[in-house]
């Protein structure tokens, strides 16, 4: 009953502390993006509502990128404030262990990754396609690119070959903004170039909105809109230049087999797929991390070297999770390798260091 009560106890306050601190990073980034995005010159006509109504869609995929450290911290702050009020000074006094008292810490980790996979991650998705398509419709025209992954595609359609570009995706690629398509002749020389705010992709053709029609020798056109053929299929374009960030977890699987039954590297996929599915261990990883520097007692005034200990720790953790997922998402090594080898290493440099700090 003693260890049920203590446990109930911890639990509160390391969910209480992550709450507030996921709340007020929520609200830091919020403001820096909003000023970031207010300040772009594109963004001027807009108004303030929109503007920061898109801002606010943008903000929960920043916070899934931050997971990670918002429970190091976390953990560190929790035990941090344990131990200056000597409550764990009292607990292993008690006879509780380093091992009781971290497990209603280890406990809530836990939850808040299978939270944050489950249901975070979806809500990420579906925000993030709602941010890129509003800026893929109410900004086009501009010189910004919301994906650093859109090649120029390649496609023919009705015996005419053409040559795709855009600098904004939405919808998972069938809705690109910022056009620039190149229509070749029978002898593969350009004869016509479309500059447009916007393409969607339909049966058998690109419909672009109110394009520019430049032809060679002659003056350039405006028509309200133009059909340019193509044989691609929504699964090839999605495949092509979707961003594996945008797809939930609950779609990624199928998304991974139509791209492997196209014959398309799907390691980017599937990387993305196990770095979710290994988060709730990653988020257990980085709470045995911040006990190690934070579970010691420690006098008034030495706080400073623990934070600092954190801080360390977590951006050598970001380091090696941000290589491994390099590597895994260009088919250096596999993908479920690069995304469980952190959680490793930091799961087992926590448990090595805590066994060295309470036996010796």
């Amino acid at each position: 009953m003693r260890n049920w009560t203590l446990n109930r106890y911890f639990f509160r306050l390391y969910v209480v502390s992550f709450l507030s601190t996921l709340l007020t990073v929520f609200a830091l980034i919020y403001l820096i993006d909003l000023i970031e995005v207010s300040r772009r010159s594109r963004f001027e006509d807009l108004g303030f509502g929109a503007t920061a109504l898109f801002s606010l869609l943008r903000v929960p995929s920043f916070i899934g990128q931050a997971f990670p450290f918002i429970v190091l911290f976390s953990s560190i702050y929790t035990l941090l404030t344990l131990n200056r009020r000597l409550e764990l000074v009292v607990a292993r006094a008690s006879g509780v262990s380093i091992w009781q008292i971290l497990l209603p810490f280890v406990v809530g980790s836990f939850l808040i990754g299978i939270v944050a996979t489950f249901v975070y991650n979806p809500l990420t998705a579906y925000t993030k396609t709602l941010s890129e398509d509003m800026q893929t419709t109410m900004t086009a025209g501009g010189d910004v690119s919301s994906s650093d992954r859109v090649p120029w595609l390649r496609q023919e359609g009705d015996g005419i070959q053409s040559i795709l570009g855009a600098k904004t995706v939405a919808r998972s690629g069938t809705v690109l903004g910022d056009i620039t398509a190149f229509v070749m002749n029978d002898e593969g020389i350009v004869k016509e170039r479309i500059d447009a705010a916007r393409a969607v992709l339909n049966d058998e053709y690109w419909l672009l909105e109110k394009p520019r029609v430049t032809r060679v020798g002659y003056r350039p056109e405006f028509p309200q809109e133009y059909k340019l053929p193509t044989s691609l299929r929504p699964e090839y374009v999605e495949q092509r230049i979707a961003d594996p960030e945008a797809i939930s977890i609950w779609q990624l699987g199928s998304k991974i087999d139509v791209a492997a039954s196209l014959g398309f590297n799907t390691d980017a996929f599937r990387m993305q797929y196990h770095t979710l599915v290994a988060q709730p261990a990653l988020f257990i990883a980085m709470t045995l991390l911040a006990a190690t520097v934070a579970t010691r007692f420690s006098r008034t005034g030495q706080s400073g070297r623990t934070i600092a200990g954190g801080v360390m720790a977590g951006f050598v953790l970001y380091v090696v999770t941000f290589l491994a997922k390099a590597l895994g998402s260009n088919d250096v090594v596999p993908p479920v390798m690069a995304a469980w080898f952190p959680v490793l290493a930091a799961g087992l440099s926590g448990v090595t260091i805590l066994l060295h700090q309470e036996d010796g």
